[in-house]
């Protein structure tokens, strides 16, 4: 692997980064009372920084490779336009060069304003000269440069992939530590496995419109996110939920998606502690593990998002409120 040297730019993104990531965990709740859990989550904190801290990394150097790239074909194309330029004043010179000259010591007043013709054209071709070699130096210029970001690039991409692979594996150690202390196999206080949505014959998810009643409101649902609804009761969740909501962007607006409240009886305008957050891990647990069984799209919970294939990683799209940030409900969107 090469080592990396960064630009005092990308040093700089990097310490801003780490700096937001760092704040969103010092907002998130306190950490469990177990020591094994509590530790995992400080490294699990410091692997999201690193993947955060990485990510900067190779998005900075990727921005420089396009700008260098895009400043020499400027580079090139202008070298080649000025070449040209001086060929055709080289042939110029050649074919009428002669001519040129005795017309400027016949048509001179005196034999130094005819010198000063001379030395005139030549200045002229001089110079566009000097012009080709000035660009033809900042393309070879840029071109090193160039070749140097390539082992930049290739370790920026090495990293992030490291740092992911470290970020999984403490998720995944994590995940089974609250499971063995949940008491139930997968995690969700012993909540049942869901009935599977229905599939094409080829494992692909029908496609769906917002088609069938909204239980929760007065909008409408999808078929398969009406199922995921009833599964999800049905697991024993049964406090507060809400889904359709009109307006906005999201899932929501297109009946896929579903709020459950950590509290019994709503949306409480505060963070789910104690008895509340223990539902909601238990909640957003039970989906994450059944996520291929009812086309779950991703779950955010606690200040934490998860995709298939992707894992938890921090959320950061909140706006400080219990709602925003979803602390005091498990949001779920289904495919």
């Amino acid at each position: 692997m090469h080592t990396q040297h960064h630009s005092p730019l990308l040093r700089h993104l990097i310490a801003i980064g780490t700096a937001v990531i760092a704040l969103l965990f010092l907002l998130a709740p306190p950490a469990s009372a177990d020591p094994d859990e509590h530790a995992l989550e400080e490294d699990l904190a410091e692997a999201l920084e690193a993947v955060v801290e990485a990510e900067d990394t190779l998005t900075a150097t990727e921005k420089r490779a396009e700008d260098i790239e895009e400043s020499l074909a400027q580079a090139e194309a202008q070298a080649e336009a000025l070449t040209d330029d001086l060929n055709d004043y080289a042939v110029y010179l050649h074919q009428q060069g002669d001519l040129a000259s005795t017309s400027a010591l016949l048509s001179a007043p005196s034999p130094d304003v005819a010198i000063d013709s001379l030395t005139y054209l030549t200045f002229l071709a001089e110079e566009r000269a000097a012009l080709v070699a000035d660009v033809e130096e900042t393309a070879q210029r840029l071109r090193d440069e160039q070749a140097a970001l390539e082992d930049e690039l290739e370790a920026a991409a090495e990293a992030l992939e490291e740092a992911q692979a470290a970020r999984d594996d403490l998720e995944a150690k994590l995940d089974e530590l609250r499971m063995q202390s949940q008491g139930g196999p997968s995690g969700d206080g012993g909540a049942g496995a869901p009935a599977p949505v229905e599939r094409n014959s080829d494992g692909s998810l029908p496609s769906e419109s917002c088609s069938v009643n909204d239980p929760t409101t007065s909008g409408c649902l999808t078929p398969r996110t009406l199922h995921v609804l009833n599964e999800t009761q049905s697991a024993g969740f049964n406090h507060y939920v809400s889904c359709y909501r009109s307006g906005g962007g999201g899932e929501h607006p297109q009946g896929r998606a579903c709020d459950f409240s950590a509290a019994p009886d709503g949306f409480r305008n505060e963070a789910a502690q104690g008895a509340h957050k223990t539902y909601g891990d238990n909640l957003a647990a039970w989906y994450v593990n059944h996520a291929d069984a009812l086309g779950v799209y991703y779950v955010i919970w606690y200040h934490q998002i998860w995709f298939p294939g992707r894992g938890w990683s921090a959320y950061s799209s909140g706006n400080g409120t219990p709602n925003g940030d979803h602390t005091n409900h498990v949001h779920v969107s289904v495919r």
